[in-house]
């Protein structure tokens, strides 16, 4: 004779408190009250006719039918979470998480944020802000804007521009004390965008030079933060273009010579993910454009 399951309510506190050894802490975890698991329990051993736990005195413990139905619970409960998340994941709005660092975010991506909402009402991306490299498999992140050789493996990439260098610095400062030549560096602060790699070297490098010499040396923890030091004339820093254009146009920084290419280019890195495949093209898209439109600038 079929007879019907409990209620699928009863199972949460039964496996809350078998798996806590205790009503009371089940009680915290789901945010009810002790009495309310106490409850819900005595009327789960009363439908299934067998006690479940015994009650000590400052904790409960499984008896032999507890231990068994502890299973069933754990099954079942697993069963309709994994089902959940996966109808969720269909039918909910698509959730991208872009990784880039805070420059691009606060002077690109934020002001123009509610065109790619208005654009993608369908989309959810969601900006977090970090000068590190991403690391796929442990970090919850969908895409990154990255600047590099593009040399990275285990991950999809596309270029989102070709991009440019230049020595920049405060109008204030140069007409300080100009620089006519790479020599006149030796009398001013050279500003890095982060201690992990001297940026400096890499163009001397590009320079053909085997170092710049500067007076002192002013490290900064961001590219952000690199580029406010030189607006106050803390001195000269590495401008990369398109990324700076506003800047310049604006008169917040000067370029202490033209600018050159270089070898490092803009990318959207990406993990494989057909299921978002759609929704990455489409952040793609508008971020190149953006780029695009920097380049106009």
């Amino acid at each position: 004779m079929y007879i019907k399951p409990p209620q699928i309510q009863l199972l949460t506190a039964f496996e809350s408190a078998a798996r806590v050894n205790s009503f009371k802490k089940a009680a915290t975890e789901l945010s009810i009250t002790a009495s309310a698991v106490s409850q819900q329990i005595k009327q789960l051993e009363a439908y299934l006719d067998v006690q479940l736990f015994n009650r000590l005195t400052r904790r409960v413990e499984l008896t032999e039918a507890g231990v068994a139905f502890q299973r069933v619970a754990e099954n079942t409960l697993s069963t309709y979470r994994s089902g959940y998340s996966a109808f969720q994941q269909q039918f909910s709005k698509p959730t991208i998480r872009l990784s880039v660092i805070p420059f691009v975010a606060f002077e690109l991506i934020i002001p123009n944020l509610h065109e790619f909402r208005q654009l993608h009402p369908d989309i959810d991306l969601r900006i977090e802000t970090s000068m590190a490299l991403i690391d796929f498999d442990k970090e919850p992140i969908d895409a990154a804007l990255r600047f590099g050789d593009g040399n990275w493996n285990g991950v999809e990439k596309l270029i989102i521009s070709d991009c440019q260098s230049a020595l920049v610095a405060s109008r204030s400062l140069l007409e300080s004390r100009p620089i006519n030549s790479l020599d006149d560096l030796a009398s001013h602060t050279l500003i890095h965008t982060r201690s992990s790699e001297d940026d400096w070297q890499k163009v001397a490098n590009n320079l053909g030079l085997s170092k710049i010499v500067g007076k002192n040396h002013l490290v900064m923890d961001s590219y952000l933060s690199a580029m406010k030091a030189a607006e106050e004339g803390l001195g000269i820093a590495i401008g990369l273009f398109p990324l700076n254009n506003k800047w310049v146009r604006m008169g917040r920084l000067v370029t202490v010579f033209e600018p050159i290419d270089i070898s490092y280019k803009n990318y959207f890195v990406f993990r494989r993910n057909d299921r978002k495949q759609k929704q990455l093209a489409c952040c793609f898209q508008w971020l190149k454009a953006k780029y695009q439109a920097l380049e106009q600038e």
